[in-house]
């Protein structure tokens, strides 16, 4: 299927391309992934992705995970984040491997400090302006963990200007959800940002292989609440934010789900015109209770709770300066992580058989310099020293520098030629370290001896960019040493698998995605294909040349839009090749070939009724090895501006005629 994806669109963008001589600059937006600050995507030293705002809100996907389907090098694994265990959320660019990527949301780390993973539920996609990914090495810049690249995601700024939106929805696996977001003044020169979203999904979500005399419809609920406040002068910014939210699910089983709740708090300061410094801190709390029954011999009798609560707080000080034909940038950093695993284990009676307690800290420190040039031949050198101690039975120290080379040579305006090199460094989590966990018969167990994963990774590609089409080929080659990931323990058997966290040797990936979009105010059409090929290079002779557990092997998306008056419609295509849930290929989870569409009816003052299909087909597939993927789900969805800022300047009518 790649191939063809690849082929037809390579066909499109040559007969679409204007002659390259003369060629307006290509006006296709910037990108602030891949050096820390705005510089167009077309011209970028390294490959970038981006969704805008409406493409994540008008996705047929009900959780954002599953809209950032469409986004190319976001290794999804097709996991539904409202209906899998949340020790399974983890991060995969351009087939690195798990644990491979990191998030950031407003610039501040999102992901779990203690575990890793991403509480998606935080992040409704009516709140969200944008998200891009930086795809290949990002340790240079953003320290450990971005060995394979960067997810950043953006929320809705706060503004002066009144404004915002609703949504409403139901159908389908939608039981009920909406979102409010709006921006207010708060005097001359304060301005505001507020989100707040509720929802709840439910379907039959476990596999019939796995089905129970008492199995029931699985429900997953979650409440968000964030607020943004910023106070600005004309040499200084002032940025306060807190966020609070809520997730639970129930798989379907009693005594088998888990609630967690978050709250953080932000701020950042800058200060400066020309030269700025800006200083960001932040903290957040996490408690997640998890529970396990003793499926299959009781199903729904309780076999343990855990309770993991953690804390993660965090300060970077960063100092730009504008140097000629580029900028210089400098940035320190210090992070403390701290959490436990409390776990309850009871009898087939119900009576408590043992209470262990395990805990942890991390304290890690970051010092980054970078140079960028600007200009028809322009590029990216940097580097950064880690140095990370953990103290989770038992005290070990990681450090590191991680360099950074990025090239970028214009050929004309319409095509740039890049190339880059980086190294990476990937401290073990305490999750990692000091937590295990069952899911249904399967043990997962924790390794206090691990040790920090070391990458080097390699990319060269092409950029075609003219003022109504952009279309990105690369090419992403990763090497990861003492590989962190669950390997199969000799005690293993098939009705009771045993897996362990090891280092297992070496992985290496090469991976190619092509990136295309084409569109105007009227139509817009989005393809990307991705093949990539990872397995054990170095190991024991059972593992060398396996896959890396949920990684698949090749995916991708077509999306396409048109609106005729005031109506819109849109077709999905979303593809995800054989994917394995285990170091030795013994758990397939297969194929994923989905079809969503959406149809608009834009009314009066911005509003509009969506009917929104995913899964048209009502494929059956695996998420991970316990849960089936939502089946087909019809949605009507309403939306409306608030505030007259909201209002669209022509009604679409007026902009997109019959002819």
């Amino acid at each position: 299927m790649i191939p063809t994806v690849i082929a037809a669109v390579l066909v499109a963008a040559a007969a679409s391309s204007p002659h390259p001589s003369p060629t307006p600059v290509p006006s296709i937006g910037t990108v602030t992934v891949v050096s820390g600050s705005a510089q167009s995507l077309h011209r970028a030293p390294q490959a970038a992705s981006v969704l805008n705002a409406q493409a994540l809100r008008t996705s047929t996907a009900p959780t954002l995970d599953a809209a950032l389907r469409a986004l190319p090098g976001f290794d999804r694994g097709r996991s539904d984040s409202s209906f899998t265990n949340y020790g399974q959320e983890r991060l995969s660019f351009s087939g690195a491997g798990q644990d491979r990527g990191s998030l950031f949301v407003d610039g501040i780390p999102a992901q779990d400090g203690f575990g890793g993973q991403v509480d998606w539920s935080l992040y409704p996609a009516l709140g969200l302006s944008r998200a891009e990914v930086l795809r290949g090495p990002g340790s240079a810049l953003y320290g450990s963990g971005a060995i394979g690249g960067v997810l950043s995601l953006l929320t809705m700024p706060p503004s002066l200007e009144p404004n915002g939106a609703y949504t409403a929805s139901y159908g389908g696996i939608d039981r009920g959800s909406g979102s409010f977001v709006a921006t207010e003044p708060l005097g001359e020169s304060w301005s505001s940002a507020f989100t707040l979203s509720t929802q709840k999904l439910g379907f039959d979500d476990l596999p019939p292989s796995q089905a129970s005399y008492n199995e029931t419809t699985a429900y997953s609920t979650s409440d968000v609440a964030h607020a943004r406040v910023r106070h600005t002068t004309q040499r200084s910014t002032l940025d306060l934010d807190a966020l609070a939210g809520t997730d639970a699910q129930n798989n379907g089983r009693p005594n088998y789900g888990m609630t967690r709740n978050v709250n953080q708090a932000a701020a950042t300061y800058t200060v400066g015109t020309t030269a700025t410094l800006a200083l960001t801190a932040f903290a957040r709390d996490a408690q997640v209770y998890n529970t396990s029954d003793r499926y299959p011999t009781n199903p729904g009798t309780l076999l343990y709770d855990q309770y993991v609560p953690s804390s993660d707080a965090g300060v970077r000080l960063r100092w730009d300066r504008p140097a000629g034909d580029g900028a210089w940038t400098l940035l320190g950093e210090r992070r403390f992580v701290t959490g436990s695993s409390n776990q309850l284990n009871y009898s087939a009676t119900g009576a408590l058989l043992s209470n262990p307690i395990v805990a942890g800290t991390q304290d890690s420190n970051g010092f980054a310099f970078q140079r960028t040039w600007e200009g028809r031949f322009g590029g990216i050198v940097g580097a950064r020293y880690d140095e990370i101690a953990t103290d989770a039975l038992g005290l070990k120290h990681a450090g590191a520098i991680s360099p950074r080379v990025d090239v970028r040579y214009d050929t004309s305006p319409a095509l740039s030629l890049r190339a880059s090199y980086g190294t990476g460094l990937r401290a073990p989590y305490l999750n990692e370290l000091i937590r295990s966990y069952r899911i249904g018969t399967a043990q997962y167990n924790s390794n206090p001896n691990l040790d920090p994963e070391r990458s080097r990774s390699g990319q060269f590609g092409i950029d075609v960019g003219t003022s109504a089409s952009h279309l990105a080929v690369d090419y992403t080659g990763t090497v990861v040493h003492d590989a962190l990931g669950f390997s199969t323990s000799p005690l293993s058997t098939t009705a009771a698998p045993i897996f362990v966290r090891s280092n297992f040797g070496e992985t290496a990936t090469n991976a190619y995605t092509l990136d295309y979009r084409r569109g105007g105010p009227c139509a817009d059409v989005r393809v990307f294909g991705v093949a990539q090929h990872d397995r054990v290079v170095q190991g024991s002779p059972a593992q060398i040349g396996k896959r890396l557990a949920y990684i698949p092997d090749e995916a991708a998306a077509v999306d396409v839009e048109r609106t005729v008056r005031n109506v819109t419609g849109a077709l999905e295509l979303s593809y995800s090749g054989p994917t394995f849930a285990d170091d030795q290929q013994q758990q397939p989870i297969g194929t994923a070939f989905l079809v969503g569409g959406r149809l608009d009816v834009h009314g009066p003052g911005g509003s509009t009724i969506s009917l929104a299909v995913d899964n048209l087909a009502d494929r059956v597939y695996l998420t991970s090895i316990d849960r089936l993927g939502p089946p087909s789900s019809v949605t009507l969805r309403l939306s409306a501006p608030v505030g007259a800022g909201a209002r669209p300047a022509a009604a679409p009518a007026a902009v997109c005629p019959a002819s």
